[in-house]
């Protein structure tokens, strides 16, 4: 018997470990309604209060996004010049809606409604005053770093990046529409706040061997969903969201329009990306360029029109469902700690050891940034050494090929044997 009172929308099962894990899901009625919260896991052996505060965030998103569906619905700005007021009229703006992914849009809303609800105290009374109700004229340097510590000092740093980042996004967008709203002497106080440092954890990453050992395995045990989930998002730098919601389909995967690639698509981005699977040499002949990866696509069934999906047809959704599943797999397999993540990880880092320069590894994952594109690729032994030849001058006269060159076929006129 569950020791616990569940939620709306949750659900628990008893893990391999015998541990209790507790999901989110929500309703199959909002998700025909093209709901952006679809499902999340919420944690392991969760207590009352640990599971009534997990779940009560997607709960929130999901009442919010219900309220914005109602044809009666228009957000508060009778507050005029206020920072709830600039907060409800920038969410509705196109400087918000053309520049932040629909994906995205819910935290934003999360996080910016937390600042209004945020109180702080005020230094000439002493007494509690909510930043929402506070002018957008009143908000200075010293104001926007107490709003900043009222996250930081509870524990929540993450959240407290979030709130500068998207605080003086808004302020910056929003300053040329109402400039009467905003200081003289300081247009965008978030600038002045100083981020604390701190030690960010640095994900895993597993290379090309464990991942095909991966696929094959999830393929004899008949979870070919896995192994294709796996090897899209190491050969070809999805995201797990992205695969998740079924951004690459099958009728994208040679299909009429483009017999000789694979196109997909980045949610989080809303890139597209089109990702040859041969070339013809000088000679004539065919080369495969991801032979490895399609020969676990053959054995993939098409279960419904996206390569990775249930059993049943349906999706696994943008949540957590198909990297909780991966996982799971993965530590009653013998690839403890497998995640899509170390594999999309591990993809990228793949394109550094192999010498790729900057813009042809974003050309591969469509990374819009540098900053963004840098942070994924490891540290390895192979880079470090690589790099230290070449600061001698030491050049290998014929370089083994390494990844997928290992994998490449050549056929004369024909793609398979």
């Amino acid at each position: 018997m569950i020791p616990v009172e569940l939620p709306r929308y949750t659900s628990f099962k008893t893990l391999s470990d015998g541990s209790t894990g507790y999901y989110w899901t929500c309703p199959t009625r909002y998700r025909k309604r093209n709901c952006p919260c679809l499902s999340a896991a919420l944690g392991v052996n969760l207590d009352q209060k640990e599971l009534q505060a997990a779940a009560a965030l997607w709960n929130e998103r999901l009442d919010g996004w219900l309220k914005e569906q109602s044809p009666f619905h228009t957000p508060d700005t009778s507050k005029h010049g206020t920072v709830e007021w600039m907060v409800n009229t920038y969410l509705r703006h196109d400087a918000f809606l053309q520049r932040v992914s629909e994906f995205s849009r819910p935290d934003y809303r999360r996080v910016l409604d937390r600042v209004c609800d945020t109180q702080i105290t005020r230094d000439d009374t002493g007494m509690k005053a909510r930043i929402g109700d506070a002018k957008v004229a009143n908000i200075t340097v010293k104001t926007a770093t107490k709003i900043y510590s009222a996250f930081s000092d509870d524990g929540a740093s993450r959240t407290a990046e979030k709130v500068v980042t998207y605080c003086k996004a808004m302020w910056k967008r929003m300053q040329p529409h109402h400039p009467e709203m905003f200081r003289q002497d300081t247009p965008n106080p978030w600038e002045g706040v100083t981020i604390k440092r701190r030690t960010k954890a640095v994900k895993g990453h597993v290379g090309r061997e464990t991942v095909y050992a991966f696929a094959r395995t999830a393929v004899e045990k008949e979870r070919g969903e896995l192994a294709a989930a796996a090897v899209l998002a190491f050969e070809w730098l999805m995201r797990p969201s992205s695969i998740g919601a079924g951004y690459a389909a099958w009728g994208a995967y040679r299909g009429k329009s483009a017999p000789d690639k694979i196109i997909i698509g980045h949610r989080k981005t809303a890139e597209r990306a089109e990702h040859p699977l041969e070339y013809v040499t000088e000679d004539g002949a065919l080369t495969l360029l991801y032979a490895e990866a399609e020969a676990i696509l053959e054995r993939v069934p098409r279960n419904g029109l996206s390569i990775v999906c249930q059993r049943n047809g349906n999706l696994f959704g943008d949540g957590t469902r198909l990297s909780q599943e991966i996982r799971e797999f993965g530590d009653k397999n013998g690839f403890k700690d497998f995640t899509l993540d170390k594999a999309r990880h591990g993809g990228m880092t793949e394109l550094e050891e192999n010498g790729l320069t900057e813009g042809q590894g974003r050309a591969l994952s469509k990374h819009r940034t540098s900053g963004a594109y840098r942070g994924y690729a490891k540290d390895t032994e192979k880079r470090v050494l690589e790099a230290t030849k070449r600061r001698f001058g030491i050049v290998d006269d014929a370089k083994v090929g390494t990844g997928s060159e290992q994998a490449f076929r050549t056929k004369k006129g024909t793609r398979s044997e």
